[in-house]
C-alpha cells in the first residue's frame, strides 16, 4: 500500500501490495513449506487499532509471541489507523469496531482494497454485519490466545492460498459464551464465583479476592497470588459479590471489608496497595465496617 488514490466517496484505494505466491495443490509446495503450511517467507505486518490502551497491550503481546507477526503500529482511533495505512504497508489489522469518530467497520468500508481484518470488539452485535464484509475472523474480548492464534492461522492461510474466505464463528466460542451466561445467572456455591477469562471459565474462591479494578472495558480481579481480567462491568461484579463483605469505594474500585488495613482520609491501604475512596462513596463505607 506505498501509493494511494481516492475513488468516490470516502474510499481509499491501494496500490503496490506485495504479490502471494500460490499453488495448486500441496504437492506443488517446496518442501518446506508443504511440511510446514504456515510457514510465511515474510512477516505479517500487523496494525493494532483500538481505543482502550489496555487492548492494545494485551494484542501487542500477542503479536509478539507469534512467530509470523511483526508490529507496524498501534493507534488508537480509526481516524489515526487511515493514516497510518496511507504511510505503511499493512498486510493485517486488528482493529476494534466502537472507537471516536470513525468505528472499526466504517474504516473497512472506507479502504478500497484493506488488507486481512481480524475484529476484536466487546460486542457480539456486529458479526453478521462484519462477515458481509469479508473480514477474516470475529474476536470478542476478553481473547485467549489460543483463540487469537486460531484467527491469525486463518489469516496465514488466505496468504498461501489454502482458503479463499473467512469461516464463520466457532461453535465452540458460542458454547463457551452460553456458559458463561449459565455461570453468571446461577452460582452454584456462594463462597465461589465462575467467570469467562480468555474465553475460559475460571474460578475463583471470593474469600482470596482483595479487590476488583475497572478499566476500560475490562475488570481486574486481584488476589495475594494473582489477577484475573474479566470483561464485564462494575455492576455486575458489584452484584454477583456478598454485599456483607465487599464494598464500593470508587467508581473504579470494589474492596474486600476483612483486606482493609487502614483507612487514611480518601484512601484505602489493603496491605501495600492503596486504594483511592470516591466522595460519594466514604460514609456507604463507613457504615459497613465496625468502628468505635
Amino acid at each position: 500500500m506505498s501509493d494511494w488514490s481516492f475513488e468516490g466517496a470516502g474510499k481509499i484505494r491501494t496500490h503496490g501490495v506485495a504479490e502471494i505466491e500460490t499453488f495448486a495443490s500441496p504437492h506443488d509446495r517446496p518442501d518446506t513449506i508443504a511440511d510446514t503450511p504456515y510457514q510465511m517467507d515474510a512477516p505479517i505486518r500487523t496494525l493494532i487499532v483500538d481505543d482502550e490502551p489496555t487492548a492494545r497491550e494485551v494484542l501487542s503481546r500477542y503479536v509478539e509471541r507469534h512467530a509470523t507477526l511483526e508490529t507496524v503500529s498501534t493507534c488508537e482511533s480509526a481516524v489515526e489507523a487511515a493514516n497510518m495505512l496511507r504511510e505503511r504497508d499493512v498486510d493485517l489489522l486488528l482493529l476494534d469496531v466502537e472507537m471516536p469518530e470513525m468505528s472499526g467497520l466504517e474504516l473497512v468500508r472506507a479502504v478500497e482494497d484493506p488488507p486481512a481484518v481480524i475484529l476484536v470488539t466487546a460486542s457480539e452485535t456486529y458479526a453478521v454485519e462484519a462477515f458481509g464484509l469479508g473480514i477474516v475472523d470475529y474476536l470478542v474480548k476478553p481473547v485467549r490466545y489460543a483463540r487469537f492464534l486460531k484467527a491469525v492461522t486463518r489469516v496465514e492461510n488466505q496468504q498461501l492460498g489454502q482458503s479463499g474466505s473467512a469461516a464463520p464463528l466457532s461453535s465452540s466460542q458460542e458454547k463457551a459464551s452460553a456458559m458463561s451466561s449459565q455461570a453468571d445467572a446461577d452460582r452454584p456455591d456462594s463462597n465461589t464465583l465462575f467467570f469467562q477469562e480468555e474465553g475460559d471459565l475460571t474460578r475463583v474462591r471470593l474469600a482470596e479476592v482483595q479487590y476488583v479494578e475497572a478499566e476500560g472495558d475490562y475488570m481486574f480481579i486481584r488476589t495475594e497470588s494473582s489477577k484475573h481480567m474479566v470483561n464485564t462491568t462494575m455492576k455486575k461484579i458489584e452484584a454477583k459479590f456478598p454485599s456483607d463483605e465487599f464494598a464500593r469505594v470508587h467508581r473504579s474500585y470494589l474492596v474486600r471489608l476483612d483486606q482493609i488495613d487502614k483507612i487514611e482520609d480518601d484512601t484505602v491501604l489493603l496491605g501495600d496497595t492503596r486504594v483511592p475512596i470516591g466522595p460519594t462513596y466514604r460514609e456507604r463505607l463507613l457504615e459497613k465496617i465496625q468502628t468505635l
